[in-house]
């Protein structure tokens, strides 16, 4: 499972995922489809009352110019941020579409991840409006640059009450679900992403290549990918998700990912594009699929395992996330020996309460580690091969490396420290 990630901690904003080593189930019950956002591109005309002895001039509500568009959302940015800032979940509720029930849910519980988080309140959010362009149904999209670190992303913003809020249309109102075959893949998509739609196949075609190239070998039979243009489409996500593997959706695997142009993307740089960022995420996910077809079975390994290497083979290592981290001495342990039922360590990644991606990052510092210290990705599958037998990372470390859990934990946040401090 890919979720979303900064680039620089200035803009870092934490989110949770439910991994289940990317198998992931969605909760069972589908949410009530919120009403249809009113479009607003269209001025409605008034007519002004009529004296008795002269008529009067029509007179016509104007639309919004461009400016008053882009004001508009500025407000609306000023309180976003003002609500991260401050921990105020009610200013929150304010900018946000509460007639869409996913998408407000999707804001909430990211909103909610971050201040739980260890970088709750080390961050001032700080949010400009650079351009905007119309969509349909009265949306606006609106190009939102965070002004720590230069990034940008794409929001959607309606007009609710002569207010522009955050929003995003319903699955009813994306148009039907179109299917795509190619050589590789088989593609669900939806006509409001007709735009994107064909860039992002070119790109599922580059990541299988590159997956190829770095493990050796990939699955035959074509694989199906879901490209969701919004975040309530089906049933119920989890708000920190990007991107996920999912391996038993009715028996047949699938790769589903949320779309550029939508809030569940991630910021990107805009002299490169949201290309590079997606390129990544298609990138890890295809290393799910590619990693449970062709090689060890995810769910005979540790999560860190499974993580970790799909974050190396797409060469995301959230760097800044882990250096702040090492720096304040706040490692996940690679196994909680606390005696937690829930247990907070890298071993399960996928239960993590909280900073899972600091957790992503440091998975793939495992990874990185151990091709750097016992011989590349052969090392690796060694390590992988013996703990599926094995079940137990101390006795999988003595097979594979004859080293015991104690010294390989040492020498890694040794390693740690020195590469990231």
């Amino acid at each position: 499972m890919q979720i979303s990630s900064p680039r620089t901690l200035a803009g870092f904003m934490i989110v949770t995922a439910l991994l289940a080593a990317c198998a992931s189930s969605s909760p069972a019950q589908s949410p009530t489809p919120p009403p249809a956002p009113a479009a607003t591109s269209a001025p409605i005309a008034t007519v002004a009352a009529s004296a008795p002895t002269q008529a009067a001039a029509p007179a016509t509500t104007s639309a919004p110019t461009d400016d008053e568009i882009k004001a508009g959302i500025q407000q609306t940015l000023n309180r976003y941020a003002q609500a991260y800032n401050d921990n105020q979940p009610d200013i929150l509720k304010q900018v946000v579409d509460q007639s869409n029930l996913p998408f407000r849910r999707l804001v909430q519980g990211r909103f909610d991840s971050y201040q739980q988080s260890v970088f709750a309140g080390q961050i001032t959010f700080e949010y400009k409006v650079d351009s905007i362009k119309p969509r349909d149904l009265g949306f606006v999209q609106a190009q939102v640059a965070r002004v720590s670190d230069g990034t940008v992303a794409d929001w959607l913003f309606r007009q609710v009450n002569g207010k522009w809020l955050l929003s995003e249309p319903t699955e009813q109102q994306i148009g039907k679900r179109v299917t795509t075959k190619t050589e590789h893949f088989v593609y669900y998509t939806y006509p409001w992403a007709d735009d994107i739609n064909p860039r992002l196949e070119q790109l599922m075609e580059i990541a299988r290549a590159k997956v190829l190239e770095r493990l050796g070998k990939v699955p035959d039979t074509q694989a199906n990918i879901y490209i969701l243009p919004v975040f309530g489409v089906g049933s119920p996500q989890d708000p920190g998700v990007l991107a996920y593997y999912d391996r038993a959706m009715r028996g047949v695997a699938r790769i589903v990912i949320f779309a550029p142009e939508s809030f569940s993307f991630s910021f990107y740089d805009p002299g490169q594009g949201w290309e590079s960022e997606l390129q990544g995420t298609l990138t890890h996910e295809y290393t799910h699929l590619v990693n449970n077809a062709s090689f060890t079975p995810i769910a005979r390994m540790s999560d860190w395992m499974v993580e970790g290497l799909a974050e190396y083979v797409s060469d995301h290592p959230r760097a800044d996330e882990v250096r702040a981290a090492v720096r304040s001495d706040n490692i996940i342990p690679i196994t909680d020996t606390s005696g937690k039922f829930n247990k907070q360590d890298l071993d399960h990644l996928s239960i993590l309460d909280q900073d899972v991606s600091l957790g992503y990052g440091l998975a793939y510092s495992l990874v990185a580690y151990v091709n750097e210290t016992y011989g590349g990705m052969d090392g690796y599958w060694k390590l992988v091969r013996a703990f599926d037998k094995q079940q137990n990372l101390d006795k999988a470390l003595q097979e594979a490396f004859g080293i015991s859990y104690e010294q390989f934990n040492k020498d890694w946040r040794a390693w740690l420290k020195q590469k990231y401090s």
